[in-house]
């Protein structure tokens, strides 16, 4: 049982209606980028591409129409809602230019964002609160809900868009023209779970006169089979062994177990995610993109605020630069700062989902990042003592972990469940096998950071060697990787939000 399964349990906790159908076949359309189908199309659009290096513009030309290829396999509608959106970022982009620096401008930009993501994403979600509080107040009312289709890659493209137009109103770049701007929003491998891309890091790229090579082809081709190793190996053995039975039924585990899943889970989603990241970036570099970083061990962090320097780093940023700033950041004092701090952490986590469950999981993060604020003040002056870094590493992992049951369960019934069950554990059941395998979990966490170093070794070894030297012993590894693995293709956790 590989990942494809995993993708039908988030499904039903990440949507409703109409949008549930989105989040079932996005994970089909998303799974063709590790399919045999994608890795043929690719190689063929590989070399048409490199056999119009002499031109930029073509290899632009072709890039979109690979893009809208993409979106239009999922859903024409995807396609047209993606062509008028960014028919409106560029005009809103003419106006922020005429007008820079204009509350107006802003707020359009605001409106914009909003409108798309409450219509397609949010609507049902925020009518269902309204009418269980009409409910509550004695009054029956069945407010209309639009049936409509989440277009596929709307988060990214919406966040993009945000990046383009606040640069244009804040006099950081000049306007686009409508065909790059189209390819900036479109862009294939960003497209469906990031990273995030500022338009100021892609837009010159997209634009430049330079003539385009492969970049670091050593490095892009082993970021490719690195991503297979997390993908179809690490985070599909964990989902199908550890994460998934367990999450179903919770009552039928022991403490241990249930624990032990949990911390399954915290592995998994990285090595998924990750790896979908290593594979867009390295398809990029094959493509003469650079995408911005997006992981840096997190699991290596010795506090909530070094975490999130290390996770998902592109969104991370951007929360920070158009959230948390722009509602004050930390200028209006320590209170302040931890409300805006609070706020950004909850619009982070309504953001990955319309559900109870996100908003905890914000909430969660928002609430220990403002700890770990009140801390600094209180000890501005770590520990130093034998193992306090190991001790503060371990602290933040498991917090983490404990967040992270609000963001897999399908229903906060089953986080209380799982809380539940954790809640039982004993001396005794830490000496099981289960128990063992806990261990093991928790040293791995505390060796993390040696590991890393030696995969970075190993990389920068590799590196060494011609890249024409590379193709077929990886096409070996990866085909032996697949082989060991879990059936099915494994689908992108993150594709859903």
């Amino acid at each position: 049982m590989a990942l494809c399964h995993n993708r039908a349990r988030f499904a039903p906790r990440l949507c409703g209606g109409n949008a549930s159908y989105f989040c079932c076949h996005v994970m089909d359309y998303v799974v063709s980028f590790l399919s045999i189908e994608f890795g043929l199309c690719f190689t063929l659009f590989f070399i048409v591409y490199w056999s119009l290096c002499w031109s930029v513009r073509l290899q632009n030309v072709l890039l979109l129409a690979a893009s809208y290829g993409l979106v239009a396999s999922f859903s024409f509608n995807s396609l047209y809602i993606l062509l008028g959106y960014s028919a409106l970022v560029y005009l809103l982009g003419l106006v922020g230019e005429r007008y820079p620096g204009r509350r107006f401008s802003y707020l359009l930009v605001l409106l914009l964002v909003l409108g798309c993501f409450y219509l397609f994403k949010y609507q049902e979600f925020f009518v269902g609160g309204v009418q269980g509080a009409l409910a509550s107040a004695g009054l029956d009312v069945s407010l209309p809900v639009l049936e409509v289709l989440v277009p596929i890659g709307l988060s990214f493209y919406a966040f993009h868009s945000v990046s383009y137009l606040v640069s244009i109103n804040r006099r950081e770049m000049p306007s686009a023209s409508p065909f790059d701007l189209a390819l900036y929003l479109a862009f294939f491998p960003s497209l469906i779970a990031g990273p995030v891309n500022r338009a100021s890091h892609m837009l010159p790229q997209i634009r430049t006169s330079t003539i385009r090579e492969v970049l670091e082809p050593q490095r892009a081709l082993g970021l490719i089979a690195l991503a297979v190793v997390k993908l179809f190996f690490c985070s599909a053995w964990l989902a199908s062994e550890w994460v998934d039975p367990v999450f179903e039924t919770p009552g039928s585990y022991s403490p241990e177990q249930i624990l032990l899943s949990v911390y399954g889970y915290s592995f998994l989603i990285y090595f998924n995610f990750s790896g979908y990241t290593n594979l867009v970036t390295g398809i990029a570099l094959l493509l003469g993109f650079r995408l911005p970083d997006n992981f840096n061990a997190p699991y290596a962090a010795h506090n909530l605020k070094e975490f999130w320097g290390r996770w998902h780093i592109s969104l991370s940023l951007f929360i920070r630069d158009y959230v948390y700033i722009p509602l004050g950041g930390n200028r209006q004092g320590v209170w302040r700062g931890n409300l805006n701090m609070l706020l950004a952490m909850l619009i982070s986590g309504l953001w990955h989902g319309a559900s109870i469950n996100f908003i905890i999981w914000g909430a969660l993060h928002g609430i220990g990042l403002a700890l770990y604020k009140a801390s600094t003040y209180i000890l501005p002056q770590p520990m130093r003592w034998p193992g306090a870094g190991l001790a503060a590493r371990l602290l933040t992992f498991h917090y983490v972990a404990f967040a992270w049951i609000f963001f897999r369960s399908a229903s906060l019934d089953e986080a209380m469940d799982m809380l539940a069950g954790i809640g039982g554990l004993s001396l005794d059941g830490l000496f099981s096998s289960t128990g063992l395998l806990l261990l093991a979990s928790v040293l791995y966490v505390a060796v993390y950071p040696q590991l890393l170093v030696l995969l970075r070794q190993f990389f920068a070894t590799t590196t060494r060697l011609p890249w024409q030297l590379y193709p077929i012993p990886l096409g070996l590894f990866i085909s032996l990787v697949i082989f060991a693995s879990q059936s099915g293709v494994p689908g992108f956790i993150y594709a859903s939000f």
